[in-house]
């Protein structure tokens, strides 16, 4: 009889052989050996949480880490716009840095698959129910990318899909390799017809405009981050995800009215930061005093997705007109989506303090 470590070593040694990369650098053939089972079953019956790993790169020299972190971050909004809920980036650093990961190293295949179990055991904080691990290879300007999704519920991996193209076309790529991983992983035509219709709404940037807008999210040095997003509305004119996101750093630091011109230069919503967009405008105008405008781009915001954030604003604007209760339950909501959030316990500190107290 087999004892239990016999069997988790199998199991492990299993999710590596179906995780091997061919050595040609290519996706893998069809008839690759499947370890554990021939692929997902689909299952369109609920959103499946995503982490989704950077991409590994064939040729180490020279470093493009923006590369890299672009596969993620690009197929993590794609994904989103389908529905789907993505580990953030930011969540994924922190796990790293918690189980000894170095930042920015390439990730062996038993790393990334102790990176998934890590959010597939979780029991506060983001989880995973889905891992997703990808390559890519540049050569004179044309650009291979494959990648696969592995169920860390089952232990079932689906079937390497690749796309390949030049780079300036870096983002159909990118748009055409998500499709591909979310129909295999069962998601419905409906749904992947309608995230590509947003992610066609949002517009084809040029490919210098969208490398200084991944520099400027993965950049940690907040000045820097300011100086690379401006750059890449600079280069694309209303850019709306790079317009999203540095009209939100310049909210945070306290410079409300510079976020909101460049919150309001987007030539279309940013999807998937739409519900996000709107939530943030309406916050903005609520700090101008403009009630009516917070309160329409509230209900939009809400329209476009449950978030705490557009929860927030609604019990702000709640207590603004002297309604306290409704605050309380819209906050309640925000918590309940999102419970880490620091802006709801500061917000129910506000709600109650005694008439007439300064803030």
């Amino acid at each position: 009889m087999s004892s239990p470590l016999a069997s988790r070593l199998t199991v492990l040694l299993a999710l590596l052989l179906a995780f091997v990369l061919p050595a040609n650098g290519g996706a893998a053939s069809n008839d690759e050996p499947s370890a554990i089972s021939e692929s997902i079953a689909p299952d369109d019956s609920r959103t499946h949480s995503y982490l989704i790993l950077p991409f590994e790169d064939s040729a180490p020299e020279p470093p493009r880490d923006w590369l890299r972190e672009a596969m993620s971050i690009s197929l993590g909004e794609y994904f989103r716009g389908a529905g789907q809920r993505v580990v953030e980036r930011e969540d994924r650093i922190l796990a790293m840095e918690e189980l000894s990961v170095p930042a920015g190293a390439p990730l062996t295949l038993a790393t990334s698959i102790k990176l998934g179990r890590h959010f597939a055991a979780a029991q506060d904080g983001p989880r995973a129910d889905r891992l997703v691990v990808g390559k890519f290879s540049l050569d004179q300007g044309q650009i291979i990318v494959s990648a696969r999704v592995l169920s860390l519920d089952s232990n079932r991996s689906g079937p390497w899909k690749e796309e390949q193209g030049s780079l300036k076309d870096l983002l159909e790529l990118q748009r055409s390799l998500s499709h591909s991983l979310l129909r295999e992983d069962g998601l419905s035509a409906d749904s992947l017809s309608a995230a590509a219709d947003d992610a066609e709404a949002g517009g084809s940037f040029p490919l210098v405009a969208y490398e200084s807008y991944i520099r400027g999210l993965i950049e940690p040095a907040p000045g820097r981050q300011q100086s690379l997003l401006r750059k890449a509305v600079e280069q694309s004119p209303g850019y709306p995800k790079a317009c999203f996101h540095l009209g939100r750093i310049l909210a945070k630091s306290g410079k409300g009215g510079e976020a909101e011109a460049i919150l309001k230069k987007a030539s279309a919503d940013p999807v998937p930061y739409s519900a996000l967009y709107h939530a943030l405008l309406g916050s903005l105008a609520l700090d101008g005093k403009r009630l009516p405008e917070a309160e329409a781009e509230a209900g939009k915001s809400l329209s476009l997705g449950e978030t705490a954030e557009g929860r927030i604003l609604k019990a702000r604007i709640a207590l603004s007109r002297g309604d306290p209760d409704t605050a309380r339950s819209e906050i309640d909501r925000a918590a309940a989506l999102d419970p880490e959030n620091p802006d709801i316990e500061a917000f129910r500190r506000q709600i109650e303090k005694p008439a007439g107290t300064s803030r």
